[in-house]
């Protein structure tokens, strides 16, 4: 390695305070970078004179949608995915799908079964060719098949739940006008029946909209009407992009965020009467659900329209910590 003279040391010593200083700028501002174009640029040249490395892969619509096409799909590598899915003693179960198989991983999931007369179960095929491992992400995909609607889904039931902790999803998907992909958790004991179980939909969008629901499902809200306190709220998202998909979940507190935002968080008050009001169901363990639907008349998303098929979702990763 080359030697550097001793009269350059304030210099050096100032250019490496620079471009740590950068380097946390990319850390703790990189989505800002993206949408701004001309700070992005700016960083750029700058770790340039250092000679580091600081572009991303970019994946265009048009390659999502050949790549699916085809089974395969190409996962971006941002700094954002690299740092969250760092393991550390608080993670409970983590998946970034950084595999050889297509099929994914049997100790961590199982396919969603077919549900005749539910909304949402109602086209999932129960195959892993709508449920696959391509290039490092999990798709799940709705489609037709020699006329028939198949769609994709996966779960943790009986391999992981959990009660507390946070969860956050970093996906991305391509809309169809009856698709419905959903991140969500159910409970392991149904035996209340639903909504008195409880739900817990940490995203969910139908068809062309640009916004992403967050839900809790309960007796008090569902069955009772009861609005305070509020339950569901709709945000937008970054189409056609990664977006990190969150809950955070305490005894007092079921809390929503996407991109590290808190949206919306549903508080346990603690009713005198809970036994009767079931305001708060979220005291067990709930497992996690991917899945990508198909709607169809009559349903949230409505009617199908085949043309836009396949539509699909694409997970980069899943993790839940210890709170």
């Amino acid at each position: 390695m080359m030697r550097v003279s001793k009269i350059f040391p304030p210099i050096f010593a100032s250019l490496k305070f620079i471009n740590q200083t950068i380097n946390q700028i990319k850390l703790n501002y990189q989505n800002l970078f993206m949408k701004r174009n001309s700070y992005f640029l700016l960083i750029m040249l700058l770790t340039a004179a250092f000679n580091t490395a600081c572009s991303e892969d970019t994946v265009t619509t048009e390659t999502i949608e050949a790549a699916a096409a085809t089974n395969t799909v190409t996962a971006s590598n941002d700094t954002t995915s690299n740092n969250t899915k760092t393991n550390d003693g608080n993670v409970i179960f983590q998946d970034d799908f950084n595999q050889t198989s297509s099929i994914p991983d049997k100790t961590k999931w199982v396919l969603c079964p077919t549900l005749p007369g539910v909304a949402w179960g109602n086209y999932l095929s129960n195959s892993y060719d709508q449920a696959y491992v391509s290039n490092g992400v999990l798709v799940v995909k709705g489609e037709k098949v020699n006329g028939t609607y198949k769609a994709g889904g996966i779960q943790t039931y009986g391999k992981f739940s959990f009660t507390y902790g946070k969860i956050e999803v970093r996906a991305r998907f391509k809309t169809a006008q009856g698709g419905w992909p959903a991140i969500w958790m159910m409970p392991d004991d149904m035996s209340a029946g639903w909504p008195s179980c409880g739900e817990i939909d940490i995203m969910e969008q139908v068809s062309y909209e640009t916004d992403a629901h967050q839900t809790v499902h309960t007796h008090y809200a569902n069955d009772l009407g009861k609005i305070d306190p509020i339950r569901s709220v709709t945000k937008p998202f970054n189409t056609g992009q990664f977006n990190t998909y969150g809950v955070n979940w305490t005894p007092e507190m079921v809390q929503f965020t996407i991109n590290g935002q808190v949206t919306l968080s549903y508080p346990n008050m603690h009713l005198s009467d809970e036994a009767s009001m079931k305001q708060w169901p979220f005291n067990k363990n709930f497992y996690v659900i991917l899945n990508f639907a198909l709607g169809g008349a009559g349903t949230w998303p409505g009617t199908i329209t085949d043309s836009d098929l396949p539509g699909y979702m694409e997970v980069d990763w899943v993790k839940v910590t210890r709170n």
